[in-house]
């Protein structure tokens, strides 16, 4: 959850610390011509795994069509003491027409 402008971890909850994390994902998967319903699979690190529900009730609001698989971890710790990171993987990066 950086902003992208300063490199700094944002300030906030697990909600907005999600959103973020995921404007970043959107931000980089449109500079490449592709959209989010191209991801395929996400991995989402969580400091509190009990925060997961809020997390859905942001993840949700980033995809039109079918969500995309998932693994949800629990972890210890996370760089820079945020809460949440999320890594991702997109279809039609060999050179097929985005969706």
């Amino acid at each position: 959850p950086i902003n992208p402008e300063t490199g700094k971890l944002i300030d906030g909850d697990i909600k907005a610390q999600t959103k973020q994390c995921l404007e970043n994902i959107k931000a980089i998967v449109e500079s490449i011509d592709h959209v989010m319903d191209d991801v395929v699979k996400m991995t989402i690190q969580l400091t509190d795994i009990t925060d997961i529900d809020a997390v859905n009730d942001i993840y949700k609001t980033f995809f039109n069509n079918d969500l995309p698989a998932r693994t949800v971890i629990g972890v210890a710790a996370i760089p820079m003491d945020a809460l949440i990171q999320i890594d991702t993987v997109i279809s039609n990066a060999e050179g097929t027409p985005p969706a």
